[in-house]
Protein backbone atom coordinates (compact mmCIF):
# COMPACT_ATOMS: atom_id res chain seq x y z
CA UNK A 1 0.00 0.00 0.00
CA UNK A 2 1.67 3.48 -1.34
CA UNK A 3 1.56 6.21 1.47
CA UNK A 4 -0.06 9.16 1.06
CA UNK A 5 1.50 12.35 1.65
CA UNK A 6 -0.42 15.67 3.83
CA UNK A 7 0.31 18.86 3.02
CA UNK A 8 -0.62 21.85 5.31
CA UNK A 9 -3.64 22.95 3.26
CA UNK A 10 -6.56 21.25 1.68
CA UNK A 11 -5.62 23.47 -1.23
CA UNK A 12 -2.04 22.23 -1.83
CA UNK A 13 -2.85 18.71 -1.13
CA UNK A 14 -5.37 18.40 -3.93
CA UNK A 15 -3.23 20.69 -6.37
CA UNK A 16 -0.45 18.33 -5.65
CA UNK A 17 -2.84 15.29 -6.23
CA UNK A 18 -3.85 16.32 -9.26
CA UNK A 19 -0.52 16.49 -10.68
CA UNK A 20 0.66 12.99 -9.84
CA UNK A 21 -2.12 10.55 -9.38
CA UNK A 22 -2.11 7.71 -11.82
CA UNK A 23 -5.63 6.10 -11.43
CA UNK A 24 -8.45 8.47 -11.20
CA UNK A 25 -10.78 7.81 -8.25
CA UNK A 26 -13.55 9.70 -6.34
CA UNK A 27 -11.77 11.26 -3.09
CA UNK A 28 -13.06 13.09 -0.70
CA UNK A 29 -11.91 17.07 -1.18
CA UNK A 30 -10.53 17.41 2.15
CA UNK A 31 -8.57 14.27 2.31
CA UNK A 32 -7.62 11.62 0.48
CA UNK A 33 -8.18 8.31 0.88
CA UNK A 34 -8.00 5.22 -0.43
CA UNK A 35 -11.15 4.25 -2.28
CA UNK A 36 -12.41 0.39 -1.84
CA UNK A 37 -10.47 -2.28 -3.54
CA UNK A 38 -7.96 0.39 -5.12
CA UNK A 39 -5.24 2.60 -3.83
CA UNK A 40 -4.70 5.90 -3.57
CA UNK A 41 -1.57 7.40 -5.37
CA UNK A 42 1.39 8.50 -3.46
CA UNK A 43 1.75 12.33 -3.11
CA UNK A 44 5.23 13.51 -2.72
CA UNK A 45 6.86 16.84 -2.06
CA UNK A 46 10.02 18.10 -2.82
CA UNK A 47 12.33 20.65 -0.67
CA UNK A 48 12.10 18.39 2.61
CA UNK A 49 15.52 18.08 4.37
CA UNK A 50 15.58 14.84 6.94
CA UNK A 51 17.92 16.65 9.41
CA UNK A 52 16.24 20.50 9.73
CA UNK A 53 14.66 20.75 13.11
CA UNK A 54 10.91 20.79 13.24
CA UNK A 55 9.18 24.13 15.16
CA UNK A 56 6.43 24.03 16.86
CA UNK A 57 3.71 23.44 14.57
CA UNK A 58 5.32 24.30 11.60
CA UNK A 59 3.00 22.72 9.63
CA UNK A 60 -0.27 24.61 11.04
CA UNK A 61 1.37 27.61 10.41
CA UNK A 62 1.91 27.23 6.39
CA UNK A 63 5.05 24.95 6.56
CA UNK A 64 4.81 22.51 3.58
CA UNK A 65 7.29 20.14 5.10
CA UNK A 66 4.95 16.65 4.79
CA UNK A 67 4.15 13.96 7.23
CA UNK A 68 2.85 10.28 5.89
CA UNK A 69 -0.45 8.69 7.26
CA UNK A 70 0.31 4.53 7.30
CA UNK A 71 -3.16 4.04 9.24
CA UNK A 72 -6.89 5.54 8.57
CA UNK A 73 -9.33 5.49 11.42
CA UNK A 74 -11.89 2.63 11.59
CA UNK A 75 -14.48 4.91 11.42
CA UNK A 76 -13.07 5.31 7.66
CA UNK A 77 -11.51 2.61 6.52
CA UNK A 78 -8.97 0.26 7.75
CA UNK A 79 -5.93 -0.24 5.22
CA UNK A 80 -3.05 -2.50 5.21
CA UNK A 81 -0.04 -0.54 6.77
CA UNK A 82 3.10 1.11 4.09
CA UNK A 83 5.55 -0.28 5.23
CA UNK A 84 4.45 -4.46 5.07
CA UNK A 85 7.23 -6.29 7.12
CA UNK A 86 5.42 -4.46 9.48
CA UNK A 87 2.51 -6.61 8.53
CA UNK A 88 -1.71 -5.41 8.87
CA UNK A 89 -2.21 -2.99 11.62
CA UNK A 90 -5.61 -2.16 12.63
CA UNK A 91 -6.47 1.50 14.28
CA UNK A 92 -7.40 2.00 17.81
CA UNK A 93 -10.53 3.70 19.31
CA UNK A 94 -10.47 6.61 15.82
CA UNK A 95 -6.80 7.13 16.19
CA UNK A 96 -4.17 7.35 13.10
CA UNK A 97 -0.36 6.78 12.67
CA UNK A 98 1.39 9.46 11.07
CA UNK A 99 5.17 9.54 9.87
CA UNK A 100 7.05 12.16 9.53
CA UNK A 101 8.48 10.69 6.41
CA UNK A 102 7.97 7.56 4.52
CA UNK A 103 9.20 4.37 6.66
CA UNK A 104 11.54 3.18 4.03
CA UNK A 105 14.66 1.86 6.53
CA UNK A 106 15.66 -0.85 8.88
CA UNK A 107 15.69 1.50 11.67
CA UNK A 108 12.23 2.85 10.50
CA UNK A 109 10.51 -0.90 10.78
CA UNK A 110 11.99 -1.21 14.27
CA UNK A 111 10.42 2.32 15.00
CA UNK A 112 6.76 1.28 13.64
CA UNK A 113 7.58 -2.16 15.54
CA UNK A 114 8.59 -0.55 19.18
CA UNK A 115 5.60 2.17 19.12
CA UNK A 116 2.84 -0.39 20.08
CA UNK A 117 5.26 -1.63 22.65
CA UNK A 118 3.92 -0.68 26.17
CA UNK A 119 6.75 -1.10 28.25
CA UNK A 120 9.54 1.67 28.33
CA UNK A 121 12.43 -1.19 27.14
CA UNK A 122 10.43 -2.43 24.82
CA UNK A 123 9.72 0.50 23.19
CA UNK A 124 13.71 0.96 23.05
CA UNK A 125 14.36 -2.43 22.05
CA UNK A 126 17.01 -2.92 19.26
CA UNK A 127 16.33 1.09 18.40
CA UNK A 128 19.64 2.36 19.66
CA UNK A 129 21.53 -0.59 17.56
CA UNK A 130 20.05 -0.12 14.02
CA UNK A 131 20.74 3.33 14.28
CA UNK A 132 24.21 2.97 15.06
CA UNK A 133 24.39 0.42 12.25
CA UNK A 134 22.36 2.99 9.83
CA UNK A 135 25.12 5.84 10.71
CA UNK A 136 28.15 3.86 10.25
CA UNK A 137 26.92 2.25 7.42
CA UNK A 138 25.66 5.24 5.31
CA UNK A 139 27.67 7.88 7.13
CA UNK A 140 24.85 10.76 6.89
CA UNK A 141 22.22 12.21 9.06
CA UNK A 142 18.66 10.94 9.25
CA UNK A 143 15.54 11.70 11.03
CA UNK A 144 12.50 10.19 11.88
CA UNK A 145 9.34 10.53 13.60
CA UNK A 146 5.73 8.45 14.26
CA UNK A 147 3.12 9.63 16.33
CA UNK A 148 -0.29 8.24 16.99
CA UNK A 149 -3.04 11.22 17.31
CA UNK A 150 -6.80 11.54 17.23
CA UNK A 151 -8.29 10.87 13.97
CA UNK A 152 -8.59 13.83 11.80
CA UNK A 153 -10.61 14.77 8.73
CA UNK A 154 -8.61 17.16 6.51
CA UNK A 155 -4.86 17.50 6.06
CA UNK A 156 -4.36 20.77 7.72
CA UNK A 157 -5.72 19.09 10.87
CA UNK A 158 -3.55 16.03 11.09
CA UNK A 159 -0.89 18.00 9.84
CA UNK A 160 -1.09 20.18 12.49
CA UNK A 161 -2.11 17.72 14.92
CA UNK A 162 0.94 15.26 14.00
CA UNK A 163 3.05 18.84 14.25
CA UNK A 164 2.13 19.46 17.63
CA UNK A 165 2.81 15.78 18.99
CA UNK A 166 6.03 15.66 17.09
CA UNK A 167 7.23 18.79 19.79
CA UNK A 168 5.37 17.28 22.67
CA UNK A 169 7.62 14.26 22.09
CA UNK A 170 10.86 16.13 21.63
CA UNK A 171 9.73 18.33 24.49
CA UNK A 172 8.16 16.67 27.25
CA UNK A 173 8.68 12.42 26.93
CA UNK A 174 8.47 9.39 29.39
CA UNK A 175 12.28 8.81 28.49
CA UNK A 176 14.59 10.32 26.31
CA UNK A 177 18.55 9.21 25.23
CA UNK A 178 21.51 11.11 23.59
CA UNK A 179 24.30 8.99 22.56
CA UNK A 180 27.66 11.31 21.34
CA UNK A 181 30.58 9.87 19.51
CA UNK A 182 33.56 11.93 19.22
CA UNK A 183 36.26 10.64 16.29
CA UNK A 184 39.91 10.97 16.65
CA UNK A 185 39.57 12.91 12.77
CA UNK A 186 36.99 15.44 14.49
CA UNK A 187 33.62 13.79 13.12
CA UNK A 188 31.40 13.17 15.59
CA UNK A 189 27.57 11.75 15.91
CA UNK A 190 25.24 11.89 18.09
CA UNK A 191 22.08 9.71 18.03
CA UNK A 192 19.00 11.30 19.83
CA UNK A 193 15.61 9.19 21.05
CA UNK A 194 12.93 10.33 22.39
CA UNK A 195 9.63 8.49 23.79
CA UNK A 196 6.40 8.84 24.80
CA UNK A 197 4.69 6.07 25.37
CA UNK A 198 1.69 7.26 27.37
CA UNK A 199 -1.81 8.63 25.59
CA UNK A 200 -1.05 12.00 26.57
CA UNK A 201 -3.53 14.52 25.06
CA UNK A 202 -1.34 15.32 21.90
CA UNK A 203 -0.45 11.69 21.09
CA UNK A 204 1.86 9.22 21.87
CA UNK A 205 5.02 7.88 19.67
CA UNK A 206 8.74 8.19 19.24
CA UNK A 207 11.38 10.15 17.34
CA UNK A 208 14.83 9.67 16.76
CA UNK A 209 17.61 11.70 15.00
CA UNK A 210 21.06 11.17 13.73
CA UNK A 211 23.27 14.24 13.10
CA UNK A 212 26.93 13.62 11.52
CA UNK A 213 29.11 16.85 11.61
CA UNK A 214 32.09 16.08 9.61
CA UNK A 215 33.76 12.58 7.83
CA UNK A 216 33.38 9.39 9.15
CA UNK A 217 36.33 7.32 7.87
CA UNK A 218 35.64 4.10 7.12
CA UNK A 219 37.27 2.55 10.05
CA UNK A 220 35.58 5.10 12.65
CA UNK A 221 32.35 3.85 10.84
CA UNK A 222 33.12 0.30 11.35
CA UNK A 223 34.53 1.55 15.28
CA UNK A 224 30.40 3.02 15.60
CA UNK A 225 28.62 0.09 14.63
CA UNK A 226 30.91 -2.06 17.30
CA UNK A 227 29.24 0.08 20.20
CA UNK A 228 25.74 -0.87 18.39
CA UNK A 229 24.96 -3.99 21.09
CA UNK A 230 26.52 -1.85 23.87
CA UNK A 231 23.88 1.14 23.06
CA UNK A 232 20.93 -1.67 23.15
CA UNK A 233 22.52 -3.18 26.38
CA UNK A 234 22.97 0.45 28.15
CA UNK A 235 19.33 1.31 27.33
CA UNK A 236 17.69 -1.72 27.96
CA UNK A 237 18.99 -1.50 31.51
CA UNK A 238 18.08 1.81 32.37
CA UNK A 239 14.56 1.58 31.39
CA UNK A 240 13.99 -1.48 33.06
CA UNK A 241 12.09 -1.79 36.06
CA UNK A 242 14.37 -2.04 38.80
CA UNK A 243 17.31 -0.18 36.51
CA UNK A 244 20.38 -1.53 35.98
CA UNK A 245 23.28 0.23 35.10
CA UNK A 246 25.03 -2.09 32.30
CA UNK A 247 27.78 -0.36 30.32
CA UNK A 248 30.32 -2.84 29.74
CA UNK A 249 30.02 -2.26 25.71
CA UNK A 250 29.99 1.48 25.54
CA UNK A 251 33.27 1.04 27.99
CA UNK A 252 34.85 -0.99 25.27
CA UNK A 253 35.44 1.43 22.22
CA UNK A 254 38.94 1.56 20.40
CA UNK A 255 40.36 4.62 21.70
CA UNK A 256 42.44 4.71 18.09
CA UNK A 257 39.39 6.04 16.49
CA UNK A 258 37.32 6.99 18.88
CA UNK A 259 38.36 10.01 21.66
CA UNK A 260 34.88 10.44 23.57
CA UNK A 261 32.06 8.42 24.06
CA UNK A 262 28.65 9.89 26.27
CA UNK A 263 25.39 8.93 26.96
CA UNK A 264 22.42 10.89 28.82
CA UNK A 265 19.15 9.76 29.34
CA UNK A 266 16.16 10.16 31.54
CA UNK A 267 13.28 8.30 32.47
CA UNK A 268 9.82 10.17 33.46
CA UNK A 269 7.26 9.05 35.89
CA UNK A 270 5.40 10.28 38.74
CA UNK A 271 7.02 11.36 42.31
CA UNK A 272 5.30 11.17 45.77
CA UNK A 273 2.87 14.06 44.78
CA UNK A 274 1.93 12.26 41.67
CA UNK A 275 2.97 15.01 39.56
CA UNK A 276 5.37 14.30 36.44
CA UNK A 277 9.29 13.98 37.27
CA UNK A 278 12.46 12.36 36.05
CA UNK A 279 12.50 9.31 38.07
CA UNK A 280 15.77 8.37 36.95
CA UNK A 281 18.71 10.68 35.01
CA UNK A 282 21.94 9.04 33.58
CA UNK A 283 25.28 10.79 32.36
CA UNK A 284 27.90 8.67 31.44
CA UNK A 285 31.62 9.49 29.71
CA UNK A 286 34.45 8.04 28.64
CA UNK A 287 37.76 8.54 27.35
CA UNK A 288 41.16 6.68 27.05
CA UNK A 289 42.06 8.57 30.30
CA UNK A 290 38.67 8.44 32.38
CA UNK A 291 35.02 7.12 33.16
CA UNK A 292 32.26 8.78 34.30
CA UNK A 293 28.47 8.12 35.57
CA UNK A 294 26.41 10.05 37.21
CA UNK A 295 22.86 8.98 37.99
CA UNK A 296 19.99 11.13 39.85
CA UNK A 297 17.07 9.65 41.24
CA UNK A 298 14.12 11.37 42.97
CA UNK A 299 15.96 9.89 46.64
CA UNK A 300 19.53 11.28 45.62
CA UNK A 301 22.69 11.17 43.38
CA UNK A 302 25.35 8.43 43.20
CA UNK A 303 28.71 9.46 41.11
CA UNK A 304 31.48 6.89 40.22
CA UNK A 305 34.37 8.29 38.16
CA UNK A 306 37.91 6.84 37.73
CA UNK A 307 40.99 7.79 36.31
CA UNK A 308 42.81 5.67 33.96
CA UNK A 309 46.32 7.75 33.23
CA UNK A 310 48.25 5.43 36.03
CA UNK A 311 47.26 2.17 34.18
CA UNK A 312 50.78 0.84 35.60
CA UNK A 313 49.22 0.21 38.87
CA UNK A 314 46.74 -2.12 37.48
CA UNK A 315 46.54 -5.27 38.95
CA UNK A 316 45.41 -8.74 37.44
CA UNK A 317 41.61 -8.89 36.72
CA UNK A 318 41.56 -11.76 39.98
CA UNK A 319 42.58 -9.05 42.44
CA UNK A 320 40.86 -6.25 40.97
CA UNK A 321 37.84 -8.16 41.19
CA UNK A 322 38.44 -8.56 44.95
CA UNK A 323 38.92 -5.16 45.37
CA UNK A 324 35.50 -4.04 43.50
CA UNK A 325 34.04 -6.48 45.76
CA UNK A 326 35.65 -5.50 49.24
CA UNK A 327 34.38 -2.42 48.49
CA UNK A 328 30.78 -3.26 47.66
CA UNK A 329 30.60 -4.95 50.48
CA UNK A 330 31.80 -1.62 53.13
CA UNK A 331 29.05 0.06 50.52
CA UNK A 332 26.00 -2.56 52.22
CA UNK A 333 27.76 -2.07 55.46
CA UNK A 334 27.70 1.89 55.33
CA UNK A 335 23.74 1.53 53.96
CA UNK A 336 22.75 -0.54 57.03
CA UNK A 337 24.79 1.52 59.34
CA UNK A 338 23.64 5.02 58.00
CA UNK A 339 19.90 3.73 56.19
CA UNK A 340 20.88 4.72 52.96
CA UNK A 341 17.81 4.41 50.56
CA UNK A 342 18.32 1.31 48.61
CA UNK A 343 17.57 1.73 45.32
CA UNK A 344 19.82 4.38 44.95
CA UNK A 345 22.28 2.33 46.57
CA UNK A 346 21.96 -0.68 44.00
CA UNK A 347 22.72 1.51 41.46
CA UNK A 348 25.63 3.30 42.73
CA UNK A 349 26.99 -0.90 43.27
CA UNK A 350 26.18 -1.37 40.10
CA UNK A 351 27.67 1.83 38.82
CA UNK A 352 31.47 1.44 40.44
CA UNK A 353 30.97 -2.67 39.52
CA UNK A 354 31.14 -1.57 36.01
CA UNK A 355 33.24 1.07 35.40
CA UNK A 356 36.15 -0.76 37.62
CA UNK A 357 35.10 -3.81 34.78
CA UNK A 358 35.91 -1.69 31.85
CA UNK A 359 39.55 -1.41 32.20
CA UNK A 360 42.84 -3.85 32.43
CA UNK A 361 43.78 -6.92 30.76
CA UNK A 362 41.09 -7.07 28.99
CA UNK A 363 41.50 -4.02 27.06
CA UNK A 364 44.15 -5.10 24.51
CA UNK A 365 41.57 -4.93 22.23
CA UNK A 366 39.61 -1.75 22.55
CA UNK A 367 43.26 0.72 22.64
CA UNK A 368 43.97 0.71 26.50
CA UNK A 369 46.76 -1.65 25.99
CA UNK A 370 49.86 -0.56 28.14
CA UNK A 371 52.79 0.32 26.76
CA UNK A 372 56.64 1.16 28.05
CA UNK A 373 57.01 4.83 27.43
CA UNK A 374 59.29 6.83 29.56
CA UNK A 375 56.53 7.78 31.82
CA UNK A 376 56.70 5.21 34.46
CA UNK A 377 52.65 5.74 35.28
CA UNK A 378 52.25 4.03 32.27
CA UNK A 379 54.77 1.33 31.93
CA UNK A 380 53.21 -2.12 32.64
CA UNK A 381 56.50 -3.50 34.34
CA UNK A 382 57.42 -0.19 36.35
CA UNK A 383 56.08 -1.97 39.74
CA UNK A 384 56.54 -5.84 40.52
CA UNK A 385 54.49 -8.24 41.89
CA UNK A 386 54.94 -7.63 45.30
CA UNK A 387 54.22 -4.14 44.51
CA UNK A 388 51.17 -4.82 43.22
CA UNK A 389 49.96 -7.01 45.99
CA UNK A 390 50.38 -4.26 48.94
CA UNK A 391 48.19 -2.01 46.00
CA UNK A 392 44.43 -2.29 45.35
CA UNK A 393 45.14 -2.95 42.02
CA UNK A 394 42.32 -0.58 40.95
CA UNK A 395 42.33 2.75 39.06
CA UNK A 396 42.35 5.90 40.99
CA UNK A 397 38.49 6.75 41.58
CA UNK A 398 36.29 8.93 43.24
CA UNK A 399 32.93 8.05 44.30
CA UNK A 400 29.53 8.85 46.23
CA UNK A 401 26.08 8.46 47.23
CA UNK A 402 24.37 11.03 48.42
CA UNK A 403 20.40 11.36 49.45
CA UNK A 404 18.26 14.52 49.43
CA UNK A 405 18.45 16.56 52.75
CA UNK A 406 14.69 16.03 54.43
CA UNK A 407 13.70 18.15 57.20
CA UNK A 408 10.72 15.86 58.00
CA UNK A 409 9.83 16.58 61.17
CA UNK A 410 7.81 20.37 61.44
CA UNK A 411 8.39 20.38 65.33
CA UNK A 412 11.85 19.73 64.83
CA UNK A 413 13.29 21.22 61.51
CA UNK A 414 16.99 20.79 62.34
CA UNK A 415 16.86 17.16 62.21
CA UNK A 416 17.88 16.43 59.26
CA UNK A 417 17.52 13.22 56.94
CA UNK A 418 20.52 12.41 54.76
CA UNK A 419 23.01 9.83 53.43
CA UNK A 420 26.15 10.90 52.70
CA UNK A 421 29.08 8.42 51.82
CA UNK A 422 31.87 9.09 49.90
CA UNK A 423 34.97 6.53 49.10
CA UNK A 424 38.07 7.44 46.92
CA UNK A 425 41.36 6.18 45.99
CA UNK A 426 44.45 7.84 45.10
CA UNK A 427 47.48 7.26 43.88
CA UNK A 428 51.66 9.61 43.60
CA UNK A 429 54.05 7.65 41.44
CA UNK A 430 57.33 9.35 41.21
CA UNK A 431 61.09 8.73 40.29
CA UNK A 432 63.25 8.57 37.10
CA UNK A 433 62.77 5.43 36.55
CA UNK A 434 61.54 1.93 37.49
CA UNK A 435 64.58 0.95 39.34
CA UNK A 436 64.21 4.46 41.37
CA UNK A 437 60.48 4.74 41.97
CA UNK A 438 57.92 5.75 44.36
CA UNK A 439 54.64 5.28 45.43
CA UNK A 440 51.69 6.27 47.32
CA UNK A 441 48.61 4.89 47.67
CA UNK A 442 45.47 6.36 49.63
CA UNK A 443 42.50 5.03 49.80
CA UNK A 444 39.51 7.69 52.05
CA UNK A 445 36.06 6.44 53.66
CA UNK A 446 33.26 9.11 54.73
CA UNK A 447 30.17 8.61 55.79
CA UNK A 448 27.58 10.94 57.35
CA UNK A 449 23.94 10.21 57.88
CA UNK A 450 21.15 11.40 60.08
CA UNK A 451 17.52 9.54 59.92
CA UNK A 452 14.73 9.10 61.77
CA UNK A 453 12.56 6.04 62.41
CA UNK A 454 9.61 4.23 63.96
CA UNK A 455 9.82 3.46 67.85
CA UNK A 456 8.61 -0.06 66.81
CA UNK A 457 9.92 -1.04 63.47
CA UNK A 458 13.06 0.65 60.81
CA UNK A 459 10.63 1.97 58.90
CA UNK A 460 10.03 6.18 58.30
CA UNK A 461 7.71 7.23 60.50
CA UNK A 462 4.65 9.79 59.72
CA UNK A 463 5.76 13.36 61.52
CA UNK A 464 3.23 16.19 61.38
CA UNK A 465 3.01 19.59 63.73
CA UNK A 466 0.31 16.98 66.54
CA UNK A 467 2.18 15.57 69.40
CA UNK A 468 0.83 12.81 68.92
CA UNK A 469 2.77 11.79 66.23
CA UNK A 470 5.98 12.88 67.63
CA UNK A 471 7.07 9.29 68.82
CA UNK A 472 10.26 8.05 67.00
CA UNK A 473 14.02 8.17 66.83
CA UNK A 474 16.47 10.02 65.36
CA UNK A 475 20.03 8.73 65.23
CA UNK A 476 23.06 10.64 63.57
CA UNK A 477 25.97 8.68 61.78
CA UNK A 478 29.66 10.13 61.44
CA UNK A 479 32.08 7.42 60.39
CA UNK A 480 35.80 8.06 58.82
CA UNK A 481 38.77 6.06 57.49
CA UNK A 482 41.77 5.77 55.96
CA UNK A 483 44.54 3.62 54.36
CA UNK A 484 47.87 4.69 53.11
CA UNK A 485 50.59 2.40 51.47
CA UNK A 486 53.62 4.13 51.01
CA UNK A 487 56.42 1.99 48.70
CA UNK A 488 59.87 3.40 47.44
CA UNK A 489 62.73 2.01 45.72
CA UNK A 490 66.51 2.80 45.16
CA UNK A 491 68.47 1.21 42.74
CA UNK A 492 65.65 -1.44 42.35
CA UNK A 493 65.81 -2.47 46.24
CA UNK A 494 63.57 -1.40 48.39
CA UNK A 495 64.24 1.18 50.67
CA UNK A 496 60.02 1.97 52.51
CA UNK A 497 57.08 -0.26 52.36
CA UNK A 498 54.94 1.73 55.32
CA UNK A 499 51.42 0.87 55.86
CA UNK A 500 49.42 3.72 57.76
CA UNK A 501 45.18 2.98 58.52
CA UNK A 502 43.18 5.17 60.96
CA UNK A 503 39.51 4.98 61.68
CA UNK A 504 36.70 6.74 63.38
CA UNK A 505 33.16 5.99 64.44
CA UNK A 506 30.61 7.85 65.77
CA UNK A 507 26.69 7.42 66.49
CA UNK A 508 23.70 8.92 68.80
CA UNK A 509 20.39 8.33 68.48
CA UNK A 510 17.59 10.04 71.25
CA UNK A 511 14.09 8.42 71.49
CA UNK A 512 11.25 11.22 71.24
CA UNK A 513 7.74 10.70 72.85
CA UNK A 514 5.15 13.17 72.56
CA UNK A 515 7.36 15.29 71.46
CA UNK A 516 9.83 14.84 74.40
CA UNK A 517 13.21 13.40 74.14
CA UNK A 518 13.39 11.08 76.91
CA UNK A 519 16.14 9.29 76.16
CA UNK A 520 19.68 9.91 74.58
CA UNK A 521 21.72 6.74 73.52
CA UNK A 522 25.68 7.62 72.07
CA UNK A 523 28.30 5.31 71.55
CA UNK A 524 31.72 6.62 72.38
CA UNK A 525 33.97 7.67 69.67
CA UNK A 526 35.65 5.25 68.58
CA UNK A 527 39.33 5.66 67.15
CA UNK A 528 42.08 3.81 65.95
CA UNK A 529 44.90 3.82 64.27
CA UNK A 530 48.21 2.00 63.42
CA UNK A 531 51.12 1.75 61.48
CA UNK A 532 53.29 -1.26 60.04
CA UNK A 533 56.44 -1.09 58.62
CA UNK A 534 56.48 -3.71 56.32
CA UNK A 535 60.26 -3.21 54.45
CA UNK A 536 61.36 -6.83 57.01
CA UNK A 537 58.99 -8.75 55.77
CA UNK A 538 58.82 -7.34 51.45
CA UNK A 539 62.75 -8.14 52.39
CA UNK A 540 62.50 -11.37 53.44
CA UNK A 541 60.17 -12.75 51.00
CA UNK A 542 62.88 -10.91 47.90
CA UNK A 543 65.56 -12.55 49.67
CA UNK A 544 64.12 -16.26 49.64
CA UNK A 545 62.61 -15.81 46.18
CA UNK A 546 66.36 -15.08 45.37
CA UNK A 547 67.43 -18.02 46.80
CA UNK A 548 64.89 -20.35 45.22
CA UNK A 549 63.42 -21.00 48.37
CA UNK A 550 60.13 -19.84 47.92
CA UNK A 551 57.18 -21.96 46.01
CA UNK A 552 55.01 -20.02 43.75
CA UNK A 553 52.05 -21.34 45.53
CA UNK A 554 53.52 -19.99 48.68
CA UNK A 555 54.41 -16.84 47.23
CA UNK A 556 51.05 -16.28 45.66
CA UNK A 557 49.17 -17.08 49.26
CA UNK A 558 51.37 -14.46 50.40
CA UNK A 559 50.40 -12.07 47.75
CA UNK A 560 47.06 -12.02 48.76
CA UNK A 561 47.42 -12.06 52.27
CA UNK A 562 49.41 -8.62 51.87
CA UNK A 563 46.64 -7.38 49.29
CA UNK A 564 43.76 -8.07 52.03
CA UNK A 565 45.56 -6.28 54.41
CA UNK A 566 45.50 -3.25 52.32
CA UNK A 567 42.02 -3.58 51.74
CA UNK A 568 40.94 -4.57 55.10
CA UNK A 569 41.70 -1.54 57.43
CA UNK A 570 40.54 -1.10 60.88
CA UNK A 571 36.87 -0.69 61.20
CA UNK A 572 36.46 1.07 57.71
CA UNK A 573 33.34 2.85 57.08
Amino acid sequence: MSAVSLLSSPTAALATQSATTKTATAQSPALALPSSGADAAAVTATGFTASAPLAPAAAASGDTRFLHVTQYPSSLQTVNVTYEALANLQTRNGRMQVWEQAPTTAVDQIIGRNASATSQSARFAGLGSALLEQVASTGASYRQTIVNVAAAYSPDKIQGKAADAQWAIRSSPSASAALTIKTQSGASVRISLADQRLPVSTGAGMAVQIDVEGDLTPQEQQALQSLAKGFDEAMEGLTREPPLVNLDGLMKFDSKLLTRVELKSEVYGLNDQGERAMVLGTRFTASADSREIELKTLKGTATVKTDLRQSAIWGSAEQKARAVQQYLSRVDKAAERGNGNQELVDLFKSSFAALHGGYGDSDKASGLTRVRPADITRDADAFSEEDRSLLTGMADFNASIVTNRRAVNPRRTNEIDIFDYRIGQSTQISGGSAANRAITQTQTSDLSAGFHRSLRSRSEPELSSDSATQNYYYTQVEDHSSTRMELAYEKDKPVRALLTQAASQFLRTIKVEFNKVVETMEEPLQQQSQRKDLLPMLEQLLRREEAEELSSEEKERTLREWNAMVLGGPGAA
